[in-house]
């Protein structure tokens, strides 16, 4: 029986060979560095591949700029529509 699915991942943190990645949005889990695609950076947004069958699972994991500017792009109206909403001044230190 042959499996296909696809994932988002997000590279959090890449340090001592090690990546941490967001997977789907649900969890952060460490994957060795070697994994990734040449040139990929902390906040790309990869799109992930995996085919799995008996004896076999392979995964096709490319970095993918449009998602991640579309990613961008809602954080950058997530910010705005806080910013608007803030009366400031609640916090006495």
């Amino acid at each position: 029986m042959r499996k296909h699915s696809r994932h988002t991942w997000i590279v959090d943190v890449i340090e001592d060979g090690s990546a941490s990645i967001e997977v789907d949005g649900r969890s952060v889990t460490p994957i060795p560095e070697w994994l990734l695609p040449e040139g990929v950076k902390e906040g790309d947004v990869l799109s992930v591949t995996h085919d799995r069958r008996e004896g076999k699972s392979s995964l096709l994991i490319e970095n993918d700029p449009a998602a991640k500017e579309d990613a961008l792009d809602r954080s950058r109206k997530q910010v705005s529509r806080k910013r608007k909403n803030d009366r400031g001044g609640d916090i006495i230190l």
